[in-house]
């Protein structure tokens, strides 16, 4: 992309676009315009309007854009304790450059213009989950939130952004009510493909007194929410089998399977946060708060895997044309189905408490914070393996031509509801539990200057310092011979909630032991798989890590005929980390059974961070402004990725057959252990950052923006299968991540805003208001070495939509708020990996899993009948499109439908009072 050519065009397009003539000076946006019962703070607004909910954010928002140091998109809240959307993800996916992915009936997976490597903040603090380098945004419930800040360039002074940009989540303070306030709202939720009901609700508390010795106020804010969801899924195998057959003369391909998949939970989001400040005098203030944030799932998930088998005998088979690729066939004989119940229990705790100060005078600015964070998570799955008493005929369409295609599978003469035809096979168990905990502090300085190109000078330093932790356990199984369902102490069910919109014939049903049951009979069924009771040993690693960081900072300003103002700062962080662990080998003993053999690791590292920025903006006409901007932020490795445990399986019975090598020699390439683990020697991933940004307000609800960015990275850290040559182990086929080599990310973003509010529009469309964005990114990155000799040069950048698209149209009266939405994004890749390939009988080539595009439509509507009450209904993912994803096989590029996931659409109904 040429990028000074892109600049020169939108230049010239959008002053062309601009009326002659001034338009009326405006000042910044009030907090009494973003809430009319906020404390109004600097700024001059000239026009007096009547401001309603969904007008008061968009205003708010444009204001933060356009008067900010940095660029920055906004969502603010319409009113308090309502974001446009249910969570924060959902409505981050909104803005400019973000993407998300939906599973599970919500969004999640935020991007920042196609990477997920940022920092999340809660009120200008760094905020995290376990031993992740970031919070999850879909765990901030609306009710809590009063603005979402996204920052794509950053500034010294804010804790260190990583390549993709920094999220700020703001919440309430009891000082910024003028009085005293009490809100809250309750809602049932509907999920259509579990069919199931759930409840939110929340309540926020505000006090404030003026005392004898200054201003005092506390808030309490609480919330909580329920969903029960299935997300279910056909799919074929990832592994192409190779079969030879009479009449052809090629072997046919056909993945080995088709597997039908439940994702079903029930999930649980309580959370709480609290405010205390004080202002003895105008010049100072003293605060403190905390939040905690809480999630619980109980899962259930299951699936049935209908394999071909070898020896099955195939009939019926046709071709998709001009291919020896099979469409469909019938398979006689060969394999049993086979399948899995689990039991999932997740558990996530996140504390953070802190408190502060902030002083003013006369030109002299302090502030200072301390803060403590805790967050644990843990998950423990048991896996119920299970198989059917017989072969039956199968039936497999490997891409159907009804409803939304992929893999089906149908099984002819065999009752799937009598329990007489399941028996147990085996039993899996894992467990992990992770943490972060430890302190941040930082103290920082302003100083205004008058002179002639100074406006203020900064300076700040911080402190952290964090501990992180991680234990595993995995055992699993064959169970004693006849296991049969029927005498088994355990109830059953049929699993086959889900799949609605599907059109395709599939098997859909089959019969699992309930969650209840396999959670009151696990000793017993243990005693079957001859497993002991599971629980967590020596730690999988340990680790700390201190971070010192200053900076330094100063915004300038002059007249170059017109006003030019900008901010020139650095900030230095060095990092100093250790982080122990073992090497995990498991060993069969010569009289029999297994032994675990461990090694202790240990890895230190150290390394310093120069994060310059530069900015400037140009305003050449009173609404009209330029921003340009250079940055360098950086990523540090997640702990879990840096774990330095590696975990090695059994040394291999069985290899390849070659007369030239031993059966089991270290030159066979058929022997081969897995093994899995982090990277203890991984480095941060960088990034050098050019933004530029054209931006047109006519008013103060009304903006047109373009944006062009380019990131140039390094280090990308993904996590791929590879084989390798140990000097311990011989040769490994191990999981792990690793850094990628350079790579780039640049493109183009554009926005508009409007209400239809103008003198020359028609009284009747005034209630009206649109939003549209579009977002193209060409992105692409080396592979890591192990990869990029089977897959040289630029790749395309794992989760990354080339577009990006939201449209918005609202209407709003005192009573009435309509809102409806619809977010695109084009296809992309999900993945890169080297799979089984049978016939090289080992790793094939390095392919990618590829996600197809799709829209997801979102309707809000809220009535207000009087003041303090209102009443709302809201659907998510109205359309309930398929999520689809294929594979491609092999370096000619033919490929197969992977999955075909039918995702919840969500339906809302509440009311909320505001007094």
């Amino acid at each position: 992309m040429r990028l000074g050519y892109l600049v020169t065009v939108s230049a010239v397009a959008l002053c062309a676009a601009m009326p002659v003539g001034a338009q009326e000076t405006r000042g910044t946006t009030s907090a009494a315009e973003a809430d009319p019962d906020a404390e109004a703070s600097q700024g001059t607004v000239f026009q007096e309007v009547v401001v309603t909910g969904i007008r008061r954010s968009l205003e708010s928002a444009q204001s933060i854009k356009q008067n900010s140091d940095q660029i920055v998109d906004s969502i603010v809240a319409e009113d308090i304790g309502k974001l446009p959307d249910i969570t924060a993800a959902e409505s981050a996916s909104r803005i400019t450059g973000l993407q998300v992915e939906r599973a599970q009936g919500e969004a999640s997976g935020v991007r920042i213009r196609g990477l997920p490597d940022f920092t999340t903040t809660f009120n200008g603090r760094d905020i995290f989950i376990a031993d992740g380098r970031t919070m999850n945004l879909q765990i901030f419930p609306s009710g809590s939130i009063s603005r979402l800040d996204v920052y794509k360039s950053s500034t010294a002074e804010l804790v260190e952004p990583g390549i993709a940009g920094l999220v700020d989540v703001r919440s309430r303070k009891p000082l910024d009510f003028k009085r005293d306030r009490v809100f809250g709202g309750i809602a049932g939720v509907r999920l259509h493909q579990s069919r199931e009901t759930d409840v939110e609700g929340n309540l926020l508390i505000s006090k404030r007194w003026n005392t004898g010795i200054g201003e005092i106020g506390f808030l309490v804010n609480g919330s909580y929410a329920s969903a029960s969801y299935v997300d279910s899924t056909r799919a074929n195998a990832q592994t192409i089998a190779r079969r030879v057959i009479a009449g052809t003369s090629e072997p046919i391909r056909h993945p080995d399977f088709v597997n039908v998949n439940y994702a079903v939970a029930s999930r649980e989001r309580p959370s709480a946060n609290f405010a205390l400040q004080w202002r003895p005098h105008s010049d100072l203030e003293v605060y403190v708060d905390g939040i905690y944030q809480g999630f619980r799932n109980r899962g259930q998930g299951r699936n049935l895997q209908v394999t071909v088998g070898p020896a099955a005998q195939l009939s019926n088979i046709e071709f998709f044309p001009g291919t020896n690729l099979v469409k469909s066939m019938d398979a006689t004989g060969g394999a049993f189905p086979t399948g899995t119940q689990n039991v999932v229990k997740t558990d996530t705790n996140t504390y953070q408490g802190g408190g502060g100060f902030k002083w003013k005078h006369d030109d002299l600015k302090l502030s200072g914070d301390v803060a403590y964070t805790k967050s644990t998570y843990t998950i423990l799955t048991t896996g119920f393996n299970f198989t059917l008493q017989g072969a039956p005929l199968k039936q497999f369409d490997f891409d159907t031509d009804k409803g939304a295609g992929g893999g089906t599978v149908l099984l002819s003469n065999f009752d799937m509801t009598a329990p007489a035809n399941y028996r147990m096979v085996g039993l899996a168990e894992t467990g992990s539990r992770s943490g972060r905990k430890g302190m941040q502090a930082r103290l920082d300085g302003e100083y205004q200057i008058y002179s002639p190109f100074l406006d203020t000078l900064q300076a700040g330093i911080r402190f952290s310092d964090h501990d992180a932790f991680a234990y595993n356990y995995n055992q699993n199984n064959i169970a004693q011979p006849g296991s049969l369902y029927s005498i088994l102490p355990l109830q059953f069910e049929q699993a086959k909630a889900g799949f609605r919109n599907d059109k395709a014939d599939s098997l859909k049903t089959f019969l699992v032991p309930t969650r209840a049951s396999l959670v009151d009979q696990m000793d017993y069924l243990r005693g079957l798989a001859r497993l002991p009771t599971p629980g967590f040993a020596d730690p999988t690693y340990l680790s700390n890590e201190k971070d010192y960081a200053g900076y330094i900072q100063a915004r300038y300003s002059f007249d170059a005929g017109f006003p030019v103002d900008g901010v020139v700062g650095v900030r230095a962080v060095r990092t100093e980390d250790r982080i122990n662990g073992f090497a995990r080998e498991t060993i069969l003993n010569p009289a029999g059974g297994q032994t675990v053999v461990t090694t202790p690791i240990s890895r230190k590292n150290g390394y310093t961070d120069i994060l310059p920025n530069i900015s400037a903006r140009l305003r050449p006409f009173d609404d009209f402004q330029v921003r340009t901007a250079f940055t360098k932020t950086r990523t540090r490795p997640s702990f879990g990725n840096l774990n330095p445990t590696l975990t090695i399986g059994l040394p291999p019975t069985i290899c390849i057959e070659d007369p030239a090598l031993p059966e089991n020699g270290p030159d066979n390439p058929g022997c081969v252990r897995t093994a899995s683990g982090g990277n203890a020697d991984l480095d941060p991933i960088t990034s050098s950052n050019y933004d530029m940004s054209f931006e047109y307000y006519p008013s103060r609800s009304t903006s047109v923006t373009f944006g062009l960015f380019r990131r140039d990275v390094k280090g990308f850290i993904s996590t791929y299968t590879v084989e390798v040559d140990d000097a311990q182990f011989r040769r490994l086929r191990i999981t792990r991540p690793d850094n990628g080599g350079k790579g780039r990310m640049q493109g183009i973003e554009t926005g508009f805003t409007t209400l239809f509010d103008a003198d020359w529009i028609p009284g009747w469309l005034h209630n009206f208001g649109t939003q549209a964005n579009y977002t193209y990114i060409d992105h692409s990155s080396e592979l890591p070495a192990e990869l990029a000799q089977f897959l040289p040069g630029q790749q395309k950048i794992a989760g990354v939509s080339n577009h990006t698209y939201n449209l918005v149209g609202f209407y709003e009266t005192k009573v009435l708020s309509v809102r409806v939405a619809y977010n695109h994004r084009s296809n992309f890749i999900v993945n890169y990996q080297r799979l089984n390939d049978p016939g090289i009988g080992g790793l094939g080539p390095v392919l990618p899993l590829i996600e197809d595009g799709r829209g997801t439509l979102d309707l809000a509507t809220t009535v207000t009948p009087t003041e303090n009450v209102s009443f709302s209904f809201n659907v998510s993912n109205i359309l309930g499109t398929a999520a689809k994803n294929h594979r491609q096989f092999n370096e000619q590029g033919d490929a197969y439908r992977f999955q075909t996931r039918f995702l919840e659409t969500v339906y809302r109904a509440g009311m909320r009072f505001n007094f």
